[in-house]
């Protein structure tokens, strides 16, 4: 362990004590390589916690992360950083900062490890960004949480939102201010949303609640379709937005129970009863 000044407090103990913390707590794949160091250190045996003040420094195999204050427990499943918190994963190719941290391990032999950064979190990986003001990221699953000023950018999709959330293949948002499906060329806004991710994009997503969507096709001309709801299917190639839908294309508007817009061919098709298409007059 490294101490950057000398504890009066029973160095020798505290430093077995900080050093049951780091291998309990697992975070590294080779925990003997952890090192925890700080301009200052103090164990309390009421919370058998140790509290690092000061430049504090944890590196691990996994990673290395900075702030200005730590926080570990014997018990070894929580270690918290507070105050100007940046760092990377490296194993996981990710680089963050935040306000605060909490690292925390459970599961048992399967070491589910979880990140919680809260106070303008920025996250950064080769394939993306995620900006928040709270987010919970599964270190080995990649599922992840985000909350407050959601901003989530990986490449393919970009999605503007109050919170959005990933397990395994499934992704929701709410309060979506902006979706961007750049290979696509498409764009909406919706109460909520949710949707099945494959490989680095969405492949099925479903919206809901004030739906306005934007598409672009392949000679540049745009066609806008409201309605309640949209369903968009990659293997179909098609979205279709109902519940007293709208599109309009080019000075022409179509009104119908549903709207079906193919993706390939820029086709617009209109289902339900009496659907009316009015057109712009032009001189």
């Amino acid at each position: 362990m490294t101490f950057r000044r000398d504890l009066k407090l029973f160095p020798f103990f505290l430093s077995a004590v900080v050093s049951a913390i780091l291998a309990s707590a697992n975070f590294a794949d080779a925990a003997a390589g952890a090192t925890l160091s700080a301009d200052s250190m103090n164990y309390d045996p009421v919370t058998k916690s140790v509290t690092a003040e000061g430049n504090v420094h944890y590196a691990s195999p996994d990673g290395e992360l900075f702030g200005d204050r730590g926080v570990g427990y014997t018990d070894g499943r929580t270690f918290e950083l507070i105050g100007g918190v940046r760092g990377s994963f490296a194993t996981r190719s990710m680089d963050i900062s935040c306000e605060y941290m909490e690292m925390e391990t459970a599961g048992g032999s399967l070491r589910r490890r979880k990140i919680t950064a809260t106070g303008d979190v920025r996250l950064a990986r080769p394939d993306g960004k995620v900006f928040a003001q709270k987010l919970m990221w599964e270190l080995d699953r990649d599922n992840y949480r985000a909350e407050g000023g959601v901003v989530i950018d990986f490449g393919s999709y970009f999605v503007d939102s109050d919170d959005a959330a990933r397990n395994g293949e499934q992704f929701w948002a709410h309060n979506i201010r902006r979706y961007e499906d750049r290979v696509r060329r498409l764009s909406m806004s919706a109460s909520k949303a949710s949707g099945i991710i494959s490989g680095n994009g969405i492949a099925e997503l479903v919206a809901e609640g004030a739906l306005v969507m934007e598409i672009e096709d392949l000679k540049g001309a745009k066609t806008r379709i409201t309605g309640a709801s949209g369903v968009f299917s990659q293997d179909r190639g098609t979205i279709v937005v109902s519940g007293g839908a709208s599109a309009v294309q080019d000075g022409r508007s179509l009104n119908a129970g549903s709207i079906v817009y193919h993706l390939v061919s820029g086709r617009v098709e209109a289902l339900g009863d009496r659907p009316t298409i009015t057109f712009e007059l032009r001189n």
